[in-house]
């Protein structure tokens, strides 16, 4: 009888997953990127952490960036090259403007978005937190 019961009772969540831990969904954030098809792939909200995606994002539109602690920065051209974009800007920090010259990569595996060469923003990788509001 207990062999009856066990064979109709659901399997275990272990057993479902083959062992491992059930996956996270696709559409939380840090688990997805905006399609590499997008001509501006980069328009969204992205934070440094998925805990950080509610207060602390970044917030990238076709042309602008707002990043945390006031730093804005206007693109003025924006080039697609390989894995990302080659932006030229003037950012604005502590009320100092000056010009940056921008590159955000796509690291794929990483399901993250990498900034660098900015001398006015911190060199890092953001999680895609979602569309901007």
């Amino acid at each position: 009888m207990a062999a009856v019961l066990a064979a109709c009772s659901p399997p275990q969540e272990e057993e479902q997953a083959g062992g491992l831990a059930p996956a996270e969904p696709a559409d939380e954030p840090g688990h997805v990127l905006p399609p590499a098809t997008d001509t501006f792939r980069y328009v969204g909200r992205w934070a440094e952490s998925v805990e950080q995606c509610r207060k602390e994002a970044w917030t990238l539109t076709r042309d602008r960036l707002a990043a945390p602690e006031g730093i804005v920065c206007d693109f003025r051209s924006i080039t697609k090259s390989p894995g990302g974009y080659a932006i030229d800007a003037t950012c604005r920090v502590d009320g100092e403007e000056e010009d940056d010259d921008l590159i955000l990569r796509f690291a794929e595996s990483a399901k993250a978005m990498l900034v660098e060469g900015a001398s006015s923003l911190p060199q890092t990788g953001l999680v895609y937190c979602g569309e901007a509001a």
